[in-house]
Protein backbone atom coordinates (compact mmCIF):
# COMPACT_ATOMS: atom_id res chain seq x y z
CA UNK A 1 0.00 0.00 0.00
CA UNK A 2 1.03 3.38 -0.82
CA UNK A 3 2.82 5.28 1.95
CA UNK A 4 1.18 8.46 0.85
CA UNK A 5 -1.82 9.94 2.50
CA UNK A 6 -2.29 12.74 1.66
CA UNK A 7 -1.78 15.94 -0.81
CA UNK A 8 -1.65 19.86 -1.08
CA UNK A 9 -2.62 21.02 -3.87
CA UNK A 10 -1.33 24.97 -4.74
CA UNK A 11 -4.63 26.82 -5.47
CA UNK A 12 -3.48 30.39 -4.12
CA UNK A 13 -2.11 32.18 -6.77
CA UNK A 14 -2.48 35.41 -8.59
CA UNK A 15 -2.28 34.53 -12.06
CA UNK A 16 -0.23 37.69 -13.27
CA UNK A 17 0.93 35.99 -16.50
CA UNK A 18 -2.27 35.07 -17.50
CA UNK A 19 -3.68 38.69 -16.68
CA UNK A 20 -5.05 37.72 -13.38
CA UNK A 21 -7.19 35.00 -13.93
CA UNK A 22 -7.81 32.34 -10.91
CA UNK A 23 -5.74 29.11 -12.76
CA UNK A 24 -8.18 27.42 -10.12
CA UNK A 25 -10.94 28.00 -12.19
CA UNK A 26 -9.77 27.64 -15.56
CA UNK A 27 -11.77 25.51 -17.80
CA UNK A 28 -9.65 22.51 -19.74
CA UNK A 29 -12.00 19.88 -21.57
CA UNK A 30 -14.76 20.71 -19.86
CA UNK A 31 -13.09 20.80 -16.15
CA UNK A 32 -11.45 23.51 -13.80
CA UNK A 33 -7.99 22.96 -13.85
CA UNK A 34 -8.32 21.99 -9.93
CA UNK A 35 -10.74 19.69 -9.98
CA UNK A 36 -8.81 17.87 -12.89
CA UNK A 37 -5.72 17.70 -10.44
CA UNK A 38 -8.66 16.39 -7.35
CA UNK A 39 -9.74 14.00 -9.49
CA UNK A 40 -6.48 12.44 -10.26
CA UNK A 41 -5.05 12.10 -6.58
CA UNK A 42 -8.33 10.52 -6.10
CA UNK A 43 -8.22 8.06 -8.55
CA UNK A 44 -4.38 7.22 -7.63
CA UNK A 45 -5.79 6.18 -3.55
CA UNK A 46 -4.85 9.42 -2.44
CA UNK A 47 -8.28 10.43 -0.67
CA UNK A 48 -7.05 13.72 1.50
CA UNK A 49 -6.54 16.47 -0.42
CA UNK A 50 -6.06 19.85 1.10
CA UNK A 51 -6.12 22.98 -0.72
CA UNK A 52 -4.24 26.07 -0.53
CA UNK A 53 -6.71 28.68 -1.97
CA UNK A 54 -9.77 31.03 -1.67
CA UNK A 55 -13.31 29.35 -0.15
CA UNK A 56 -14.64 28.59 -3.70
CA UNK A 57 -11.28 26.57 -4.58
CA UNK A 58 -12.54 23.20 -3.44
CA UNK A 59 -14.99 20.99 -3.85
CA UNK A 60 -17.30 19.26 -0.73
CA UNK A 61 -15.04 17.01 0.30
CA UNK A 62 -12.30 18.60 0.59
CA UNK A 63 -10.21 20.28 3.46
CA UNK A 64 -9.46 24.24 1.52
CA UNK A 65 -7.14 26.34 3.56
CA UNK A 66 -5.79 30.15 2.79
CA UNK A 67 -1.98 31.38 3.61
CA UNK A 68 -1.78 33.79 6.28
CA UNK A 69 -1.75 36.79 4.79
CA UNK A 70 -3.37 35.93 1.65
CA UNK A 71 -1.20 35.99 -1.37
CA UNK A 72 2.05 35.11 0.75
CA UNK A 73 4.07 32.98 -1.52
CA UNK A 74 4.31 29.31 -1.90
CA UNK A 75 6.25 28.79 1.17
CA UNK A 76 3.62 30.09 3.50
CA UNK A 77 0.78 28.33 1.25
CA UNK A 78 3.10 25.00 2.21
CA UNK A 79 2.67 25.93 5.65
CA UNK A 80 -0.72 26.67 5.88
CA UNK A 81 -0.99 23.08 4.26
CA UNK A 82 0.95 21.42 6.25
CA UNK A 83 -1.04 22.95 9.23
CA UNK A 84 -4.06 21.05 8.10
CA UNK A 85 -3.18 17.46 6.99
CA UNK A 86 -4.01 16.36 10.78
CA UNK A 87 -1.77 13.20 10.76
CA UNK A 88 -2.82 10.40 12.87
CA UNK A 89 0.24 9.00 14.80
CA UNK A 90 0.24 5.78 12.89
CA UNK A 91 0.52 8.09 9.77
CA UNK A 92 4.03 9.76 11.17
CA UNK A 93 6.30 8.06 8.44
CA UNK A 94 3.93 9.13 5.75
CA UNK A 95 4.61 11.04 2.56
CA UNK A 96 2.23 13.07 0.79
CA UNK A 97 2.25 15.28 -2.92
CA UNK A 98 3.11 18.83 -3.40
CA UNK A 99 0.95 19.35 -6.97
CA UNK A 100 0.46 22.44 -8.64
CA UNK A 101 -3.37 23.07 -9.59
CA UNK A 102 -2.18 24.26 -12.83
CA UNK A 103 -0.67 20.51 -14.16
CA UNK A 104 -1.85 19.95 -18.31
CA UNK A 105 -1.50 16.28 -16.92
CA UNK A 106 -2.22 15.65 -13.46
CA UNK A 107 -2.96 11.83 -13.95
CA UNK A 108 0.58 11.33 -15.38
CA UNK A 109 2.67 13.29 -12.79
CA UNK A 110 0.61 11.32 -10.27
CA UNK A 111 1.36 8.04 -11.72
CA UNK A 112 5.24 8.89 -12.57
CA UNK A 113 4.97 10.05 -9.12
CA UNK A 114 3.59 6.41 -7.87
CA UNK A 115 5.97 4.66 -9.32
CA UNK A 116 8.98 6.78 -7.74
CA UNK A 117 9.40 5.79 -3.65
CA UNK A 118 12.08 7.91 -2.46
CA UNK A 119 15.04 6.06 -1.65
CA UNK A 120 15.96 5.38 2.44
CA UNK A 121 18.48 8.10 2.41
CA UNK A 122 16.26 10.69 0.68
CA UNK A 123 13.50 12.97 1.96
CA UNK A 124 11.93 13.82 -1.23
CA UNK A 125 11.12 12.80 -4.97
CA UNK A 126 11.03 15.49 -7.20
CA UNK A 127 10.48 15.82 -10.92
CA UNK A 128 12.76 17.51 -13.58
CA UNK A 129 12.01 18.72 -16.61
CA UNK A 130 14.31 17.82 -19.58
CA UNK A 131 16.14 21.42 -18.71
CA UNK A 132 16.97 20.41 -15.55
CA UNK A 133 14.52 22.91 -13.65
CA UNK A 134 12.84 21.71 -10.65
CA UNK A 135 9.26 20.95 -10.37
CA UNK A 136 8.77 21.36 -6.77
CA UNK A 137 5.04 21.15 -7.53
CA UNK A 138 5.38 17.91 -8.66
CA UNK A 139 7.07 16.07 -5.79
CA UNK A 140 6.48 13.13 -3.70
CA UNK A 141 7.38 14.03 0.23
CA UNK A 142 8.58 13.02 4.01
CA UNK A 143 5.37 14.65 5.72
CA UNK A 144 8.10 14.59 9.06
CA UNK A 145 11.05 16.32 7.02
CA UNK A 146 8.98 18.46 5.22
CA UNK A 147 7.34 19.69 8.32
CA UNK A 148 11.24 20.12 10.65
CA UNK A 149 12.38 22.06 6.82
CA UNK A 150 9.59 24.98 7.54
CA UNK A 151 9.34 24.94 11.45
CA UNK A 152 12.96 25.60 11.10
CA UNK A 153 12.44 28.90 9.43
CA UNK A 154 10.12 30.08 11.86
CA UNK A 155 7.96 33.15 10.94
CA UNK A 156 10.41 33.89 8.48
CA UNK A 157 7.76 32.19 5.29
CA UNK A 158 6.37 35.45 3.42
CA UNK A 159 6.52 36.05 0.38
CA UNK A 160 9.77 33.65 0.23
CA UNK A 161 10.31 30.43 -2.13
CA UNK A 162 9.60 27.09 -1.57
CA UNK A 163 13.54 26.79 -1.96
CA UNK A 164 13.80 27.95 1.46
CA UNK A 165 12.60 24.84 2.73
CA UNK A 166 13.55 22.69 0.46
CA UNK A 167 17.13 22.99 0.13
CA UNK A 168 16.98 21.06 3.65
CA UNK A 169 16.30 18.23 2.04
CA UNK A 170 18.04 15.30 0.49
CA UNK A 171 16.39 15.17 -2.71
CA UNK A 172 16.03 12.24 -4.92
CA UNK A 173 15.94 13.88 -8.69
CA UNK A 174 13.58 12.17 -11.37
CA UNK A 175 14.05 13.36 -14.99
CA UNK A 176 10.17 13.48 -16.73
CA UNK A 177 9.58 13.97 -20.31
CA UNK A 178 8.10 18.46 -21.08
CA UNK A 179 5.29 16.62 -21.66
CA UNK A 180 4.32 15.11 -18.18
CA UNK A 181 5.22 18.01 -15.94
CA UNK A 182 3.81 21.16 -18.58
CA UNK A 183 1.66 23.39 -16.83
CA UNK A 184 -0.53 26.37 -17.29
CA UNK A 185 1.25 29.80 -16.86
CA UNK A 186 0.54 32.02 -19.75
CA UNK A 187 -2.39 32.65 -22.63
CA UNK A 188 -0.25 30.93 -24.77
CA UNK A 189 0.21 27.33 -22.60
CA UNK A 190 -3.65 27.37 -22.22
CA UNK A 191 -4.72 27.82 -26.07
CA UNK A 192 -2.12 25.10 -26.36
CA UNK A 193 -3.37 23.02 -23.57
CA UNK A 194 -6.92 23.30 -24.93
CA UNK A 195 -5.92 22.55 -28.53
CA UNK A 196 -4.20 19.88 -27.23
CA UNK A 197 -7.34 18.66 -25.44
CA UNK A 198 -9.07 19.12 -28.09
CA UNK A 199 -7.33 16.71 -30.54
CA UNK A 200 -7.40 14.34 -27.74
CA UNK A 201 -11.25 14.20 -27.47
CA UNK A 202 -12.58 14.53 -30.67
CA UNK A 203 -14.47 11.36 -31.96
CA UNK A 204 -13.11 8.44 -34.62
CA UNK A 205 -14.02 9.42 -37.89
CA UNK A 206 -13.83 7.12 -41.43
CA UNK A 207 -10.88 7.12 -43.46
CA UNK A 208 -10.75 4.87 -46.32
CA UNK A 209 -7.57 2.28 -45.88
CA UNK A 210 -5.21 1.38 -48.70
CA UNK A 211 -7.80 -0.90 -50.07
CA UNK A 212 -10.45 1.29 -49.86
CA UNK A 213 -12.40 0.23 -47.27
CA UNK A 214 -13.28 2.37 -44.38
CA UNK A 215 -12.30 1.89 -40.91
CA UNK A 216 -12.22 3.99 -37.84
CA UNK A 217 -8.56 6.13 -36.65
CA UNK A 218 -7.95 8.84 -34.26
CA UNK A 219 -5.15 11.05 -35.07
CA UNK A 220 -1.66 10.14 -33.42
CA UNK A 221 -1.87 13.04 -31.31
CA UNK A 222 -4.77 11.93 -29.91
CA UNK A 223 -2.65 9.61 -27.54
CA UNK A 224 -0.09 12.47 -26.57
CA UNK A 225 -1.15 11.46 -23.32
CA UNK A 226 -1.83 7.77 -23.12
CA UNK A 227 1.82 7.79 -23.92
CA UNK A 228 3.04 10.41 -21.34
CA UNK A 229 1.33 7.80 -18.69
CA UNK A 230 1.78 4.55 -20.14
CA UNK A 231 5.51 5.37 -20.65
CA UNK A 232 5.95 6.72 -17.13
CA UNK A 233 4.18 3.47 -15.31
CA UNK A 234 6.63 1.18 -17.17
CA UNK A 235 9.81 3.88 -16.74
CA UNK A 236 10.35 3.83 -20.39
CA UNK A 237 11.82 7.37 -21.69
CA UNK A 238 8.79 8.58 -23.86
CA UNK A 239 11.13 10.52 -25.99
CA UNK A 240 11.92 7.93 -27.73
CA UNK A 241 8.88 6.56 -28.84
CA UNK A 242 7.28 7.81 -32.17
CA UNK A 243 3.48 7.02 -31.95
CA UNK A 244 3.29 7.44 -35.81
CA UNK A 245 5.93 5.31 -36.34
CA UNK A 246 4.13 2.37 -33.95
CA UNK A 247 1.22 3.30 -35.62
CA UNK A 248 2.40 3.05 -38.85
CA UNK A 249 3.78 -0.16 -38.96
CA UNK A 250 0.49 -1.67 -37.54
CA UNK A 251 -1.73 -0.56 -40.70
CA UNK A 252 0.77 -1.56 -42.82
CA UNK A 253 1.19 -5.24 -41.53
CA UNK A 254 -2.35 -5.19 -40.86
CA UNK A 255 -3.37 -4.72 -44.60
CA UNK A 256 -0.58 -6.77 -46.09
CA UNK A 257 -0.34 -9.81 -43.89
CA UNK A 258 -3.23 -9.81 -41.13
CA UNK A 259 -5.05 -7.68 -38.84
CA UNK A 260 -4.46 -9.79 -35.86
CA UNK A 261 -0.65 -9.88 -36.90
CA UNK A 262 -0.85 -5.89 -36.26
CA UNK A 263 -0.60 -6.01 -32.33
CA UNK A 264 2.05 -8.97 -32.36
CA UNK A 265 4.17 -6.89 -34.72
CA UNK A 266 4.41 -3.84 -32.82
CA UNK A 267 4.83 -5.75 -29.94
CA UNK A 268 8.22 -7.28 -31.48
CA UNK A 269 9.29 -3.88 -32.74
CA UNK A 270 9.20 -2.64 -29.08
CA UNK A 271 11.14 -5.68 -28.22
CA UNK A 272 13.43 -5.43 -31.24
CA UNK A 273 13.76 -1.94 -30.22
CA UNK A 274 14.73 -2.51 -26.24
CA UNK A 275 17.57 -5.00 -27.72
CA UNK A 276 18.69 -2.53 -29.91
CA UNK A 277 20.17 -0.56 -26.70
CA UNK A 278 19.55 2.82 -28.88
CA UNK A 279 16.63 4.45 -27.53
CA UNK A 280 17.02 6.69 -30.29
CA UNK A 281 14.18 7.52 -32.44
CA UNK A 282 15.63 7.11 -35.58
CA UNK A 283 16.31 3.28 -34.96
CA UNK A 284 12.81 3.09 -34.29
CA UNK A 285 12.39 4.58 -37.47
CA UNK A 286 14.76 1.67 -39.25
CA UNK A 287 13.40 -1.46 -37.33
CA UNK A 288 9.44 -0.58 -38.35
CA UNK A 289 11.30 0.17 -42.05
CA UNK A 290 12.48 -3.57 -42.23
CA UNK A 291 9.21 -4.98 -40.62
CA UNK A 292 7.23 -2.76 -43.20
CA UNK A 293 9.13 -4.27 -46.01
CA UNK A 294 8.89 -7.59 -44.55
CA UNK A 295 5.16 -7.41 -44.61
CA UNK A 296 5.06 -6.42 -48.11
CA UNK A 297 7.10 -9.28 -49.38
CA UNK A 298 4.70 -11.28 -47.07
CA UNK A 299 2.14 -10.15 -49.06
CA UNK A 300 3.38 -11.35 -52.37
CA UNK A 301 5.08 -14.69 -51.03
CA UNK A 302 1.09 -15.25 -49.70
CA UNK A 303 -0.65 -14.33 -53.19
CA UNK A 304 -2.42 -11.13 -50.97
CA UNK A 305 -3.55 -13.02 -47.96
CA UNK A 306 -5.38 -10.81 -45.38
Amino acid sequence: MSAIVAAIIFAGGRGSRLGGADKADLDLGGQRLLDRVIAATQAAGVNRPVIVGPDRAGLNHCVVVREDPPFAGPLAALAAGLSAIGLESSERDAELLLLSCDLEHPDAVITQLLAQSPAAYEDAVVLRDPDGRAQWLAGRYRVASLSRAVAHLGDEIANQPLRRATERLTIGWRDAPSEIVADIDTPQDLARARARTQRQTQPYVEIPDPGGRMSNHLPPEALDAWLAAATAELGVDSEAVRIGTVLDVARDVAHDVARPAAPLSTFLLGVAYARSGAADPAQLEALAERLTARAVAWKTEHGGTE
